[in-house]
């Protein structure tokens, strides 16, 4: 015979795993490329200059780059993907000229 189930309900730190709090999106360039530790580990994966990638933190990261963005992005964990870098695009210019 099965042992009887017992009524006391477990603590609530036991039924849920630990979840960290969810990171908002970036709201621009820059703080896409501050999701590396620095902007030299970021131009290695992009195989670019580091000074080119500092740049982009004023100029806005060139399109022909999202693609390999978003893929550095998905393979460490970060959220970014090319919609996000397009609509940080679209922000941009509505910034620049109105």
């Amino acid at each position: 015979m099965p042992a009887r189930i017992s009524p006391q309900p477990k603590p609530v730190e036991q039924l849920a795993p630990a979840r960290r709090p969810a990171t908002p999106p970036p709201a621009s360039f820059a703080e896409v490329i501050n999701l590396w530790p620095s902007a030299n580990d970021l131009a290695v994966v992009l195989d670019v200059e580091a000074v080119t990638v500092r740049a982009w933190r004023r100029r806005g990261i060139p399109a022909r780059y999202w693609s390999a963005v978003a893929q550095a992005a998905r393979v460490t964990n970060r959220p970014v993907d090319e919609r996000l870098l397009a609509e940080l695009a679209s922000v941009r210019r509505a910034r620049l000229y109105g």
